[in-house]
């Protein structure tokens, strides 16, 4: 995210000279001791304004402090003017000005790195004189034959490969490729298949730029650098940062708390269809690749794009690793590095942090990538607290706790709910105090230590200004620091990913399903974790084996100890890892596996030595707890069944912090300066009253971030607790009490309990462009749904619809679930869905977390708290009621796939599911 988006609405500051301001309330010193610093927070824990373009006119730049000061900012995010960029000596003075005069007002500020965004271009002088230094990428053309004549055009740039395979039970056979070079004249490939099946591929290397995010982006939309290459990122340090040490001293850190860079990323991926897809390309590559793997790379490209199976997936990961290094090192290492040199860490955030899969054509590792970043940040471009990150708040943030940084940043904004593209015409949506208070709660909860700001603020008053500043301050101050304490930590999947990606033409629509499955895995486990009010923190692979491990707990360093793992579809982790996660269950640790069991390691695929940890700890995927007699515990959850965490969450672990059921309560813990601090939140609109548990004990106060207020606090087992909508209370005790583990049984997951509803025949609710069929396999059900779409590139659906002539009640439940069943060689890049109408007409949509490519037989659970309201839903305004259930669809949506394309699959009666 950059300033073109809101340059001309940057939080809505007015310019006009006004006399001297000073803060309403001016902050304490950062060294003052904590009561002071709660009461009048230091600047840097406030609301840091982004302001790109500062005037030249030293009044009008006392007039833009002076309102900063006014409505208590803690001061800005900002950079030399934007225009005549790194050159105007004019812009130059007025940057040097202000930030002096910052300083002596006593403000914190961040460097921005560039004049817009993505990073790294400085505005478009880093490649001048060096177009060899523009991102690059191998553009792959693709087609299938069952013999006779093919055409395909070939991408731009110059060729590097034309081949056909054989496909041989299902699978190209690379080892009897046939070279098609030949056949390729004035950019077009013709050939005459022999008979068989065949998959035919033209790979060019060309400069990217068409279709990427440097063309689509708000901001200038040029060329931009290749971050596997080291030379553009030297250029671009020299021509930015050392311009600012040029004038201002090597000792940055004096006047900057870090820098910002602004999603930076490698451009392989399509964020407008292109005919083709794309994998990342420098020089560089081959070399570093033999270097790293010990084989050559060129061989295998064939095998980054087509094709399955374990030669397959070691090559993926092979490949995405070594890019993974050279990004990581290349880019934002030599920016660390430099940073480090001048005494300030090095911040910004990455590009697409949400959609995990995206991660890998961006950046080959983002884990890794985030690991060479002094200040690990993220954006966030909506207010609306339902709608708000806050996974990749926790993301960045335990990176930050690994590696013992205490700066964490959000670029926060309500840019989703203010820009509109053009021929959009929905009004633009006001933003209360509230919900900007309930947003920023939610990414303070997940790690988050500044707020970088595009808000507008648009008709918030001063005073509002100055509450928003007081609470953010003060719960910045109270949670900066010291480490996350929980119990669970959860695998980042990098290396599982990296194995199974393949590139795609439109985003990453088209990528396998298997790596598919992972994000949505991955999606389930955290959302299953966060809707049952338990806080957690992401480790890598590199962590894992790096930990040490005893008494029932892995220990990460830094002071973060963790004593339950979750695997969201994990099947892929360095061999060391693997060992660790085996020496944790058999020291009395909790190990749980979901959607995927270990099969391999960093060097072998498969690992003869995962696949016996596999059979150790989860029976190879026998299913239910398997147990030690040194309390060790450990699960498999199949596909399907994700959504059952929830359940073994209780069945292992007793919470940290407990809140009544369905109370709209979250809650973080942190061990800072030797005491235990708690942060619990209201994420509801609406006030609520009740009592919290905090395993906690001694004696304790309560910080109100509201007023300031320190009050004891006599008894943590029972706080009686009032919240008004989007808000919250911090706690403070001497010493933890490390929550019971349960005792658990070997075998099944017990208190699963399956309740039908009355049977009903389905019809079939389907798009327009879309021919159906049903068939009914039994009286009774499963029923098959079959599709036929008439036309590509277009939106489809089709539901298998269940209805009802009377409300069916299915708010005890916690679960709907159903049988389903995906036939072989279907290619759908879609996902199942379930669709819930009540009585009143509102309806609620859910992921089944399940691609309608992933063949297969399994049974399907989907939490009644992963339903949203629909955006299409009629009835009044609110959620959907489970208490007067009137339809069920099952069935896909959204899906632009091709002409004549099927897609089929067979589904269950749904049922309510409850947990005793």
């Amino acid at each position: 995210m950059s300033g073109w988006k809101m340059l001309f609405a940057v939080l809505g500051v007015v310019w006009a000279a006004c006399g001297a301001a000073e803060w309403p309330q001016p902050p304490a010193d950062a060294s003052s001791p904590l009561e002071e610093r709660f009461a009048a927070p230091p600047a840097g824990a406030r609301i840091l304004p982004i302001q790109h373009i500062l005037p030249d006119e030293p009044e009008k730049q006392d007039a833009l402090l002076d309102t900063l000061q006014r409505r208590g900012f803690g001061g800005m995010a900002t950079n030399v003017n934007f225009h005549d960029y790194m050159k105007s000596e004019a812009h130059w003075g007025a940057f040097l000005r202000v930030v002096a005069e910052a300083k002596k007002r006593g403000m914190a500020l961040w460097l921005y790195d560039e004049r817009g965004y993505p990073s790294g271009n400085a505005g478009g002088l880093t490649m001048e004189g060096h177009p060899e230094w523009q991102a690059r990428g191998l553009l792959i053309a693709q087609t299938e034959s069952a013999g006779g004549p093919v055409a395909l055009d070939a991408p731009p740039g110059t060729l590097s490969r034309a081949a056909a395979f054989p496909v041989r039970n299902g699978e190209p056979d690379f080892a009897n490729a046939v070279d098609l070079a030949g056949f390729v004249k004035e950019g077009a490939l013709t050939w005459e298949a022999p008979a068989g099946e065949w998959r035919v591929m033209l790979v060019t290397e060309d400069a990217l730029h068409e279709g990427t995010h440097a063309a689509v982006s708000l901001a200038d939309k040029l060329p931009y650098i290749n971050l596997l290459m080291p030379e553009p990122t030297v250029r671009f340090l020299e021509l930015t940062h050392e311009a600012y040490t040029a004038r201002l001293g090597d000792d940055l850190g004096a006047f900057f708390t870090a820098t910002f860079t602004d999603e930076p990323s490698l451009m392989s991926l399509f964020m407008r269809k292109q005919p083709w897809s794309v994998l990342p390309w420098a020089p560089n590559l081959p070399e570093a690749f033999e270097k790293r793997n010990g084989y050559t790379l060129d061989p295998i490209i064939p095998l980054l794009v087509l094709g399955s199976g374990p030669v397959v997936e070691k090559a993926r990961f092979d490949f995405w690793g070594t890019v993974g290094d050279l990004v990581s090192e290349n880019y934002f290492g030599y920016i660390q590095d430099w940073c480090w040199s001048n005494n300030l860490p090095s911040g910004g955030h990455l590009l697409l942090e949400e959609p995990i899969l995206t991660h890998v054509p961006l950046y080959g590792n983002f884990f890794q990538c985030l690991f060479r970043l002094g200040a690990p940040s993220m954006d966030c471009l909506t207010s609306i607290p339902a709608e708000v990150p806050w996974q990749v708040a926790r993301l960045v943030s335990s990176v930050a706790d690994i590696k013992g940084h205490p700066v964490t940043m959000s670029e926060a904004s309500d840019h989703s709910q203010r820009w509109r593209a053009p021929g959009d015409d929905r009004p633009v949506y006001r933003v209360s105090e509230e919900e900007i208070r309930g947003s920023l709660n939610l990414q303070i909860l997940n790690g988050i230590t500044t707020f970088t700001s595009y808000y507008a603020f648009d008709g918030l008053a001063d005073e509002q200004l100055n509450r928003l500043n007081d609470w953010v301050g003060r719960c910045c101050t109270m949670l900066k620091g010291g480490v996350q304490v929980t119990d669970w930590a959860v695998v980042y999947p990098a290396e599982t990913l990296m194995a199974r990606f393949a590139p795609s033409r439109d985003w990453v629509r088209e990528a396998p399903a298997e790596a598919r499955l992972v994000e949505r895995i991955y999606d389930g486990v955290l959302q299953a974790l966060f809707h049952a009010g338990r806080d957690f923190s992401l480790v890598d692979g590199q962590a894992l084996a790096g930990a040490g491990v005893g008494g029932g707990a892995l220990d990460l360093g830094k002071g973060v100890s963790r004593r339950a793992v979750i695997l969201p579809c994990v099947d892929t982790l360095p061999l060391a890892a693997w060992e660790n996660l085996a020496a944790l269950w058999r020291s009395g640790g909790v190990v749980i596996a979901v959607g995927a069991l270990p099969v391999n390691s960093e060097k072998a695929f498969p690992c003869p030595a995962a696949r016996a940890i596999s059979q150790e700890l989860f029976g190879g995927g026998a299913g239910g707890v398997r147990t030690n007699d040194r309390g060790g515990a450990a699960l498999y959850l199949p596909v399907g069944q994700d959504a059952l965490l929830s359940r073994a969450l209780d069945a292992v672990l007793a919470p940290d912090v407990a809140f009544p059921v369905d109370a709209p309560l979250h809650a973080t813990h942190r061990k800072i300066d030797g005491h235990e601090v708690y942060f619990v939140i209201n994420n509801s609109p609406a006030p609520w009253s009740g009592t919290v548990s905090i395993s906690a004990e001694g004696a304790g106060e309560r910080w109100d971030p509201a007023t300031g207020a320190v009050t004891p606090e006599p008894d943590p087992s029972f706080i009686s607790l009032t919240l008004e909508g989007y808000s919250g209370m911090l706690f403070r005790f001497e010493d933890a009490v490390l929550p019971k583990r349960q005792e658990v049984p070997a075998g099944p997951l017990g208190g699963v309990t399956a309740v039908s509803l009355p049977p009903v025949e389905p019809g079939v609710v389907r798009g327009e462009h879309v021919e159906a069929e049903m068939t009914a396999l039994a009286a009774g059900g499963p029923w098959r749904a079959g599709a036929t779409l008439t036309k590509g590139d277009v939106d489809t659906f089709l539901f298998l619809n269940f209805v009802w002539p009377v409300d069916q009640n299915l708010a005890a439940n916690e679960f709907l679930a159903f049988d389903v069943e995906v036939p072989e060689g279907q290619r759908c890049g879609t996902d199942l869905l379930v669709i819930v109408r009540d009585a009143r007409g509102v309806e609620a949509l859910a992921g089944a977390n399940l691609p309608l490519a992933l063949p297969g037989s399994l049974r399907v659970y989907v939490p009644l708290k992963r339903f949203a309201r629909a955006g299409w839903s009629g009835g009044p305004e609110g959620p959907v009621d489970f208490s007067q259930v009137r339809e069920i669809r099952i069935g896909w949506g959204g899906y632009h796939g091709d002409a004549d394309e099927v897609v089929a699959f067979t589904a269950s009666a749904p049922l309510g599911v409850g947990m005793g």
